[in-house]
């Protein structure tokens, strides 16, 4: 039974796109079906890849239950992100009050005091 280009890949534990580099390449030779997907006799591939052993190509096994200790860096991490979300909520708050202030109008500036024009030396000069 041929394999598609994806068992291919799971068979030999190499990429999809070696494969399809070494099809291309000439170096596996291979037919496309009538839905063109391609069809790889494995005796063929395993000209070019060696097959993996049997263990290896199955899908791993689920992962044991966690242990005490993982549940104890679970909860300080858990504990971590807690305070930076309070601390991102308080920040954030600061800034949306700083914003407020920024935005809130301003009271007119009391008028500057009058005071007498005075002419810059040069045109003292110029025209004295």
């Amino acid at each position: 039974m041929p394999y598609t280009l994806g068992q291919a890949a799971l068979a030999t534990g190499c990429n999809k796109s070696t494969i399809f580099r070494a099809i291309t390449g000439g170096r596996i030779s291979a037919q496309r079906d009538s839905n063109g997907a391609w069809q790889i006799e494995p005796a063929e591939l395993h000209r070019v890849f060696p097959a993996l052993p049997a263990a290896a190509a199955t899908p791993a096994t689920p992962a044991s239950p966690p242990d005490a200790l993982t549940n104890v860096l679970v909860d300080q991490l858990q504990q971590v992100i807690a305070d930076l979300r309070h601390d991102r909520d308080h920040w954030r708050e600061a800034f949306q009050n700083a914003q407020r202030l920024l935005a809130a109008p301003q009271p007119p500036d009391a008028p500057a005091a009058a005071t007498p024009a005075t002419r810059r030396w040069w045109w003292r000069r110029a025209t004295g």
